[in-house]
């Protein structure tokens, strides 16, 4: 990917088997103007027994046909990793190689700011060691809250890190 944006995080999508849910989270990120400037990295886990084979190959099939990103580069894993030890080596390759990474898991669906939100904030956020990750979920609560805040913890639906 010698053509990468280099302002923009990668997106790491993580992939099992799902591939209803991978579709529409997809369709929710080509929705993100940013989209067709960044680059996706695909993480494909490989089956964890015979009867997870054929939904993995569906997923596999389907990625091949993904398009409307800058670059996209798919990573497929013979053997299965399991979602954790995916993550943190997905995770890991991209920070290192670019410094900062969005992370999506199969079964999200973004809103069409998601992109842009992340990336500002790891811009913005990016010198401040009081923040280790950005996250674009939270769960809901009765009262008001900025656009922006602090939390202390982290959740995994839809988020990036240095």
């Amino acid at each position: 990917m010698n053509n990468c944006n280099p302002k923009l995080a990668p997106i790491a999508l993580f992939a099992y088997n799902r591939l209803a849910t991978l579709t529409q989270t997809v369709d929710a990120l080509l929705h993100n103007e940013l989209a067709k400037k960044s680059d996706l990295f695909i993480f494909s886990d490989g089956a964890r027994n015979e009867q997870s084979r054929d939904a993995v190959n569906s997923v596999r099939q389907y990625i091949k046909t993904i398009s409307g990103f800058q670059n996209i580069k798919i990573i497929e894993k013979e053997h299965n990793c399991g979602l954790a030890d995916s993550i943190i080596a997905g995770v890991t390759q991209l920070t290192q190689e670019f410094g900062k990474v969005i992370v999506v898991e199969d079964d999200l669906l973004t809103s069409p700011f998601f992109l842009q939100f992340m990336n500002d904030g790891l811009d913005m956020y990016q010198d401040d060691d009081r923040v280790i990750s950005l996250h674009g979920y939270i769960y809901p609560v009765a009262k008001e809250l900025p656009e922006t805040f602090f939390l202390r913890g982290a959740d995994c639906w839809g988020w990036a890190t240095w």
